[in-house]
């Protein structure tokens, strides 16, 4: 081989060997956005025993199994309530015996229930939605409306997942206090546009917590005493997904005592405010799962949460 091409290959390895490779400059990782999220929630103990302060640690939050962080919890009715009496007053009521006395238990369970800058409305229905008042607190306003009520009677089919849906999605001027919605009915839907699960995801858009009284006691004596499990299990559904509580009313005094029970929940009810990070929202809602740290106390809240934009 000439000297020369030898002389060349021997700089070429050389040059070869002492080549830098090539250095990767890794990207910046972008910053977590944290969003900031708001729900309500009832703490529950068995009966008489009282349940202590909740404090941040005392609760585990996920949403879509993804951990949050809670900030900080507010107990003891935090923020107003805006509360709606929804009452079903098609045919299917018309053997109802104790309707006068519920209304007026209403009545007086809305004068014990609202303080502060709460506010109440009355919306009654059969095949559509019959707004009775304004959102009110003044007691002379609300006693027209229950007079309204008492006189309309009963008539018509049961469109009641449709009358939800217009008591749920009321406009209070841009008011974003906590929404909550007791519906009285025998619970048979006859005549709705909406299904179950179309209903119970309006009341979860609109963060209404539904209270749901089923009433069957003389409309369930035409079906030899059986309170259809169809219409047990819709109210029990609305009211569980959206972190109320349902109520089948079966003796003489249990109306009152679920109005009272229904109280007790609004009266003990939190804020809890917790961060975690945004992703991007599914049209189907972020699932929630909220669990106590402490023994002995459950939490009632909504299963599902949706973006304010959707």
């Amino acid at each position: 081989m000439p000297p020369t091409l030898v002389s060349f290959l021997s700089i070429a390895a050389i040059a070869s060997g002492q080549s830098s490779p090539v250095q990767m400059v890794p990207k910046p990782t972008p910053p977590v956005t944290m969003e900031s999220i708001s729900i309500y929630i009832t703490p529950v103990m068995r009966k008489d025993t009282p349940i202590p302060a909740l404090k941040a640690e005392d609760l585990t939050i996920t949403e879509d199994k993804a951990p949050a962080k809670v900030d900080r919890i507010s107990c003891g009715r935090p923020d107003p309530i805006l509360i709606g009496i929804l009452v079903d007053v098609s045919a299917s009521r018309s053997n109802d015996s104790h309707l006068v006395s519920h209304y007026n238990e209403l009545q007086t369970f809305l004068g014990r229930v609202l303080t502060g800058h709460d506010g109440a409305y009355v919306v009654a229905f059969n095949e559509g939605p019959f707004k009775l008042s304004e959102l009110t607190a003044d007691p002379a306003a609300l006693t027209a409306a229950f007079d309204q009520l008492t006189k309309l009677g009963t008539k018509g089919a049961t469109a009641l997942y449709d009358a939800i849906k217009a008591a749920a999605n009321a406009n209070f001027f841009g008011r974003a206090d906590r929404r909550i919605l007791v519906v009285v009915s025998d619970w048979e839907d006859d005549r709705s546009r909406l299904n179950l699960k179309q209903v119970t995801e309006v009341a979860e858009r609109t963060s209404t917590t539904v209270y749901a009284i089923i009433d069957q006691r003389d409309y369930a004596t035409k079906l030899s005493g059986r309170v259809t499990e169809l219409a047990s299990s819709a109210a029990k559904e609305v009211a569980r997904e959206t972190g109320g509580l349902s109520f089948n009313v079966k003796g003489e005094n249990e109306f009152a005592m679920a109005l009272q029970a229904i109280q007790i929940a609004i009266s003990g009810y939190c804020r809890v405010d917790y961060s975690i990070p945004r992703v991007a929202s599914s049209k189907n809602g972020i699932k929630l799962q909220v669990t106590s740290n402490l023994e002995g106390i459950s939490i009632y809240y909504p299963k599902t949460r949706f973006a304010a934009a959707q």
